[in-house]
């Protein structure tokens, strides 16, 4: 996962052909066969940030991981189509549950060689277990927690793990540790410190340029292994036995720039979380450009501190969502491209969210209608677009809390919940709230006609201070600086004294889950996991987050200290999800739970961003379309296919 800013998409007709995939001959099953391919050449992608030190067990963000995964692999790999486990590093695998507990054994794939031309062996294997055990990195926590030992197996494997619990999604967990060799790692006693220009993976890219700041060059290995599994051939969206290209270029170039060099031919593809139609015009014109569509695995957000009156109370936070003016960040910022937020699982990932559960449709676009049981929390708008203030105010003075019962709130008509989910633990407010006389010096230089008082004491009494709303500098990322701004206009006509303090991605990215010192802060989340069990856990389990008493000194993503005690939580049902072994009933659980977190509100979900990849279809083809992220998270994977025309 990774915080990145998400942008604004073309328009609905799309490139040259107006299906929005503009001709790039993305192949089907039987149409384009290897040998007809002509091998080699560069690929350009522009990325609009500079990448961190190339290390997998420390490295954050989308830009970095673009570049890192062409190097460093796993054991298995999810195809982006039904989301299969298929072999990868590792060839075979099987799991046994016993009294709780699990056996996992797997086989490695010993026609594998490191970058660096050493043959991958079984004890590189159980190195990399060994070291993530000792280590225990961030990112990798939730899969290594489990696991007591490792070990050579028998019965015909070569791995076998012991865990002390059952792991509904092992195969992805637990075989999805980004392995490493251990002659290179084995004398490395502080992993978090690890750099190298020329990092060593099983991948078919071999960085042979490293300039974080402008420029990151990849040589690919038409040769892998990897590529010439039998699944990969039999596939309709891969090509087997690539990659097709010599190389892939990485250029880092700020917004303008990027966008015009695209234009101008001098790059041949733009990171998808980067693009910005309105620095382009439309493609349609564009000879050779043209867009790849796909679907968002992520998620824009306003996370709260729940560890922070009234975040403790859940018709506060309703509230609060119903504050935040989504048709204006789908309208106006993501120029009527991105969807409306509602749930934490993204559409994307359609078995997973909750109106499956009831057989309805999944809005994918925002032409389409969201289910009304998704629109409870909507932004309560009056007929010219302002916050309707009067009808927010009553919903919090009303004592009611929006718990899975069907009813009218503040205004809206709710049909009740999707799942079966029952209500809430909380229903109905933890506080009196009342509007009364403006005491807030926030307040007063906004104009704010009454202040919130919370049990008869304002925000600032109860707080020593108004609340505080992070938010980016204007150029780091400006429409949800734009956005951020507005909304917390909204928040102080409601009579909520906040206010806002600026502070760089990093230093954001420190206080939310190093620190958990904020009120509310906006990020956004993608490479969500198409499983839904381990990405919940690790954004909403209370195992993730920093207690008041804490003393954990790492990330921890569970910002909003959702399931803490004396907090709204699910901790149950997620650690049920966890270990279901079966997929269907799995799949419930996870639908359940994204109801639960979508009405008790830890965090807010502004929108599903647009996802669709700018190439250059002139000159080469290949490209998939309809996958997950196809020019950020599924990046590495469309290089196994692109190809020269």
């Amino acid at each position: 996962m990774a915080a990145v800013s998400a942008a604004g998409c073309l328009d609905a007709d799309g490139g040259e052909d107006g299906d929005g995939n503009g001709g790039t001959g993305v192949p089907e099953s039987g149409e384009t066969e290897p040998d007809e391919i002509e091998r080699g050449g560069s690929f350009t992608v522009g990325l609009p940030g500079a990448i961190e030190a190339p290390n997998p067990l420390t490295a954050s963000s989308a830009y970095t991981w673009s570049v890192l995964e062409l190097v460093h692999q796993t054991g298995v790999f999810v195809e982006p189509e039904a989301f299969e486990v298929m072999p990868w590093a590792f060839t075979e695998w099987d799991a046994e549950e016993r009294e709780g507990r699990m056996t996992i054994r797997f086989s490695v794939n010993d026609d594998l060689r490191w970058t660096d031309g050493e043959a991958f062996t079984v004890d590189d294997a159980l190195f990399t277990y060994e070291y993530y055990m000792d280590r225990e990195p961030t990112r990798y926590r939730a899969a290594i927690d489990p696991i007591e030992s490792v070990s050579e197996a028998d019965n015909g494997f070569d791995v076998r793990l012991e865990l002390s619990e059952a792991v509904g999604t092992w195969e992805v967990e637990q075989l999805g540790l980004h392995l490493l060799p251990r002659h290179v790692w084995e004398g490395v006693d502080d992993h978090t410190a690890h750099g190298s220009d020329e990092p060593v993976g099983l991948g078919p890219g071999r960085i042979t340029r490293l300039e974080p700041d402008t420029a990151i060059d990849v040589s690919l290995d038409g040769e892998s292994p990897l590529t010439r599994y039998d699944w990969v051939d039999e596939h309709d969206l891969f090509l087997a036995e690539g990659p097709y290209l010599d190389s892939i270029r990485f250029r880092v170039l700020d917004d303008a720039a990027l966008h015009r060099e695209f234009v101008a031919g001098n790059v041949d593809a733009i990171h998808d979380d980067a693009f910005d139609p309105g620095r382009t015009g439309t493609l349609e014109d564009r000879d050779g450009l043209d867009l790849i569509d796909g679907r968002a695995d992520g998620y824009g957000h306003y996370t709260v501190n729940m560890r922070v009156t009234p975040f403790d109370d859940q018709a506060f936070r309703q509230a609060m969502r119903m504050a935040m003016d989504g048709p204006r960040w789908v309208r106006e910022m993501a120029r009527d491209s991105a969807v409306a937020g509602s749930v934490v699982v993204p559409p994307a990932y359609e078995h997973l969210r909750p109106e499956t559960a009831a057989d309805e449709p999944v809005q994918q676009s925002p032409d389409e209608e969201a289910h009304p049981a998704l629109e409870a929390l909507r932004f309560r708008g009056t007929g010219d677009g302002a916050l309707d203030v009067e009808a927010v105010r009553e919903f919090l003075r009303s004592g009611e809390v929006i718990s899975g019962r069907g009813g009218t709130y503040a205004g809206v008509e709710y049909p009740g919940s999707l799942t079966d989910v029952g209500e809430t633990a909380q229903t109905e407010a933890a506080y009196d709230y009342e509007f009364g006389e403006v005491r807030s010096d926030v307040l007063r230089e906004a104009g704010a006609d009454a202040e919130l008082y919370v049990d008869g004491q304002t925000i600032e009494e109860r707080n020593e201070g108004p609340l505080t709303m992070l938010n980016y500098p204007p150029d780091e990322r400006p429409r949800v600086v734009e956005f951020t701004q507005e909304y917390v206009g909204n928040l102080r006509r409601l009579g909520v004294p906040i206010r806002q303090e600026i502070v760089t991605a990093g230093v954001m990215a420190d206080r939310a889950f190093l620190e958990a010192e904020f009120d509310v802060h906006p990020m956004e989340w993608s490479s969500l996991s198409s499983q839904g069990a381990d990405s919940l856990y690790r954004l909403f389990h209370s195992d993730n987050a920093h207690a008041a008493d804490s003393t954990f000194d790492s990330f921890a993503y569970n910002a909003s200290g959702y399931g803490l005690e004396g907090l709204a939580g699910a901790d149950e049902e997620i650690d049920a999800m966890r270990r279901e072994l079966d997929d269907e009933r799995r799949d419930a659980l996870v639908r359940r739970v994204a109801e639960r977190l979508y009405l008790e509100a830890p965090t807010l979900v502004r929108d599903y961003p647009p996802s669709r990849w700018p190439v250059n279809a002139g000159e080469y083809a290949g490209f998939m379309a309809d996958v997950p992220s196809p020019g950020s998270d599924g990046l590495w994977k469309q290089c196994l296919n692109v190809h020269r025309r």
